[in-house]
């Protein structure tokens, strides 16, 4: 992983979780980033998990700071109370953690 993909990983990581304050939420990294099989092009896979109230929007705000960053690889945020059950289990077991 390059620098450049590094230094985007601390700022997303530090702009979700400024997002989301002190709500109850776990957050992972997975996919590509995760496993270490990052190519040119890949993308920046982010799975939250709210396990109380989460504003109505706060996927799209948050998509939207992210969108407006310097961040210059395109990034998917996944809402794990909407994701198939397959997925769900492939982020618990091969992401990497971010917030408990």
């Amino acid at each position: 992983m390059n620098r450049t993909r590094r230094q985007a990983l601390v700022e997303l990581r530090q702009m979700v979780l400024k997002a989301l304050g002190n709500r109850d939420a776990e957050v992972w990294l997975f996919g590509s980033c995760a496993r270490g099989e990052v190519m040119q092009h890949s993308d920046i896979d982010i799975a939250i998990l709210p396990r109380g109230e989460i504003p109505e929007g706060f996927f799209a705000n948050l998509g939207e700071t992210v969108e407006q960053s310097t961040i210059p690889y395109d990034v998917d945020l996944v809402d794990l109370r909407r994701a198939a059950p397959t997925l769900v289990e492939e982020v618990r077991r091969e992401g990497v953690k971010w917030r408990d």
